[in-house]
């Protein structure tokens, strides 16, 4: 979940199917019936990875607008910058994109995708070469976007472009995961474990796979409940209205303006239509320890601890022992 900045009051938001022209493309990409194994539920896929010898990768992290981008290559085109996004279950493409790099199409199979804002139509595809640094994916399973999010009319008609790198790039393939904010670097383990602890000061918590994110327990009062670690978000703390309602907070704290966008899978909604609104806690039970009089945003969507408050810190995703690793100083 992004922001774009511009005159919020003045955008025309819509969602829109994708041109013709381009649904006739993805079609044309698709794979043959004989070559795919479809499954009740979907797809089954067989992805080959093929990781660097040492057992261990260090990529730069492009830290931009309150967002981690690491670079990819698709299909053995040009490493891009994409998001890295591990509030993202799967790695998620705009369909110009798809027919850019050529994914393998699967049109029979069509999943809903459910994001912060809303839900929105996709189709199954395969990227036959992922190669980030020295570490080689085959035949991963992607979705490509079949809606696209607009924003004013005529000239300054603006196309929101959707594409992120979700949790499953490391969740099914690696020991851990290190988002080193503070230096700016993205670590993937492979066949070695986490060695532990790397700075002055460190917390550690719980983690869990719920519906294919990292989770991790926060706490207020007597009242526990789950967040998402959500790099792919701007903002700090969130909390979902059922469970602001839960702590007592079903009205109250102040609410957010500004002329911005917040946008992702679902479409795009101005604060103010989003209702977004601020609490503060006396003491938030957060990463096993308590942060006094700590603000939390009320929000569309699950619980999320994103970027706002994970940048201060190299976050661990220990997978392989289900341990949060926050670190500092």
């Amino acid at each position: 979940m992004a922001c774009v900045t511009g005159c919020a009051e003045s955008f025309v938001v819509r969602n829109e199917a994708v041109p013709a022209d381009i649904q006739k493309q993805l079609h044309a990409q698709a794979i043959k019936p004989s070559e795919t194994q479809l499954v009740k539920n979907g797809l089954k896929v067989n992805t080959r990875s093929v990781p660097p010898p040492e057992g261990v990768l260090n990529v730069p992290m492009y830290y931009e607008r309150g967002i981690p981008y690491i670079k990819v290559s698709l299909n053995g085109h040009k490493p891009k910058k994409f998001m890295f996004d591990t509030g993202a279950t799967f790695s998620v493409f705009d369909a110009e994109q798809a027919v850019e790099y050529g994914l393998k199409t699967v049109p029979q199979v069509r999943p809903t995708m459910a994001g912060v804002l809303g839900k929105e139509p996709g189709m199954a595809a395969l990227i036959s070469t992922v190669q980030i640094g020295s570490w080689r994916l085959e035949n991963l399973p992607c979705i490509i976007r079949m809606q696209r999010t607009t924003a004013g009319t005529g000239i300054l008609k603006e196309n929101f472009g959707i594409s992120v790198l979700g949790v499953h790039l490391a969740a099914n393939h690696c020991k851990y995961l290190t988002l080193d904010f503070l230096k700016e670097k993205v670590e993937f383990g492979f066949n070695r474990s986490f060695l532990g602890q790397t700075r002055k000061h460190i917390h550690k918590a719980n983690l869990s796979m719920a519906h294919g994110v990292p989770t991790t327990l926060l706490k207020y009062g007597k009242i526990s409940w789950e967040a998402v670690v959500d790099s792919g978000s701007v903002f700090g703390v969130q909390l979902d209205q059922q469970i602001a309602q839960l702590l007592g907070y079903k009205n109250g704290g102040w609410y957010v303006g500004g002329n911005y966008l917040i946008t992702g899978v679902g479409g795009a909604q101005s604060p103010k239509d989003a209702k977004v609104r601020v609490l503060e806690f006396m003491a938030l039970g957060l990463f096993g320890s308590r942060y006094p009089f700590a603000e939390v945003d009320v929000m569309p969507g699950p619980s999320r601890l994103g970027t706002y408050l994970l940048e201060d810190y190299r976050v661990t995703l220990d997978f392989e022992h289900k341990v949060l690793w926050v670190e500092w100083g």
